[in-house]
């Protein structure tokens, strides 16, 4: 009897251990998840730019990204407008393939509904997160989960 549940145990912890293992990484990552926004070309948040259609300084404090496992998404930025407090909003839907993530605007608070596309990869470290890159016209904004 002790033997066979040696044997069980040891089954047991084999396969909670291939499965604990079995981590999505690199390209294989799924896209769903909460993204934070955390950098913009490299320059952490906040982030200040001048908008080429206003003039107006723009400074980026919070950007959140929820990507749904049902195939939609929404964006919530928090920024402000020459000291301003503003947000912006969008949401819509999103397929992915392979590591590129692209995402159908259907609401946008600016009316910008352009599509676009994101990178996601899992870090390769044992339980790491998954980051989103987006490019938007050469400028780089990176999100964590």
């Amino acid at each position: 009897m002790m033997a066979r549940q040696t044997v069980l145990l040891a089954a047991a912890l084999l396969v909670g251990g291939v499965t604990a293992c079995s981590d999505v990484t690199g390209a294989n990552a799924r896209a769903d998840g909460v993204y934070y926004l955390q950098s913009v070309n490299n320059t952490t948040i906040p982030y200040s730019y001048t908008d080429n259609t206003t003039g107006h300084t723009l400074t980026v404090t919070n950007d959140v990204y929820s990507v749904n496992s049902d195939g939609t998404y929404s964006d919530q930025q928090l920024y402000t407008d020459n000291g301003s407090n503003r947000s912006y909003t969008e949401s819509g839907s999103w397929n992915q393939s392979n590591n590129v993530v692209t995402f159908y605007p259907s609401q946008s608070s600016t009316g910008n509904l352009t599509v676009y596309t994101a990178t996601v990869v899992n870090s390769n470290v044992f339980g790491g997160a998954k980051t989103l890159s987006i490019n938007f016209s050469g400028t780089v904004w990176y999100y964590s989960e």
